[in-house]
């Protein structure tokens, strides 16, 4: 791993913005191929540009209505979008050599947005550390994969998007350090570390409001398991627009009512700089509470 940081961090001090200016030039021809093949009969081309291809949300609706019911983070793309892609194809016994050659295809059709890369690394990193059998945790996978995305591309330290992918990695972390395996407290528990954790970044550019914990869990796994997949289904199999169409404004109706007694604040912002220190204090606690875990679980077998 240490080989892994010099070699990462010698790549970003040297030619940084160098890599950063071709791999987004190659994106923005992967990205507008995407564009391109995606059906056109659809009632919804652009949220369907959306979710494939990571376009904006253009309809406004539909935007200020996933904002109050903070569910514009799995609609937009994200880590979770690969998490969820990775674990599609791997239902489908695709060997995951294949699975990452795809995941980067499908990176840079995306536009090599921070917050796939980081996802994208962390698959890797994942993948080195249980290839070698070193016993990392989550969290530390994540920090691992952070820093090395950060090492390659110094820039993306401003980026607000990379920040909030990896602060909502790591509140999805905490069931583990916890050690809580009952399927629905874990699914209860995460969204909840979602709220508390997102809190501080959505603070002035978004929604976060306390139902949002219900909604992720009513409506999150529409999105993630029948809009997305039904998405990626209808760029293959036409006839499938009608549905996706359909589930769509079913979609869109109920989180219409979901919104409507739901008004989005305004506030102000916190500083870049601020949210780091957010972040890298919640790795420092996830440390002493596995320590303090661990060690409680020693004491009792003595």
């Amino acid at each position: 791993m240490i080989i892994l940081l010099l070699l990462a961090l010698t790549l970003g001090n040297s030619n940084s913005s160098l890599l950063l200016e071709k791999t987004s030039d190659i994106a923005a021809i992967f990205h507008r191929n995407c564009v391109q093949i995606l059906p056109t009969e659809s009632v919804n081309p652009k949220t369907l540009s959306s979710l494939l291809c990571g376009e904006n949300i253009t309809e406004n609706s539909l935007k200020q209505n996933l904002i109050k019911t903070s569910l514009i983070h799995i609609f937009v793309i994200s880590g979770s979008h690969l998490i969820l892609l990775d674990e599609l194809l791997s239902i489908l016994k695709i060997p995951l050599f294949v699975r990452f050659i795809f995941l980067t295809g499908y990176s840079l059709a995306t536009g090599w947005q921070a917050p796939a890369v980081r996802a994208l690394i962390a698959l890797a990193t994942r993948t080195f550390f249980k290839f070698y059998k070193w016993p990392f945790s989550s969290d530390l996978t994540i920090l691992c994969a952070g820093m090395i995305t950060l090492c390659l591309y110094p820039a993306w330290w401003n980026s607000l998007s990379l920040l909030m992918s990896w602060c909502a990695a790591l509140a999805l972390c905490w069931t583990s350090v916890l050690r809580i395996r009952e399927n629905f407290w874990r699914t209860f528990l995460s969204q909840l570390a979602i709220f508390l954790f997102m809190s501080l970044p959505l603070l002035g550019i978004g929604n976060l409001h306390p139902l949002s914990v219900i909604f992720n869990l009513l409506l999150a796994p529409v999105v993630s398991f029948v809009l997305l997949p039904l998405a990626f289904l209808s760029v293959l199999i036409h006839p499938l627009l009608k549905v996706f169409d359909f589930v769509m404004a079913l979609f869109s109706t109920t989180l219409n009512v979901f919104s409507d007694p739901i008004t989005v604040t305004a506030g102000e912002r916190t500083s870049i700089g601020f949210l780091w220190l957010w972040i890298f204090a919640w790795h420092v606690i996830f440390h002493f509470l596995r320590l303090k875990i661990y060690q409680g679980r020693d004491h009792a077998r003595e």
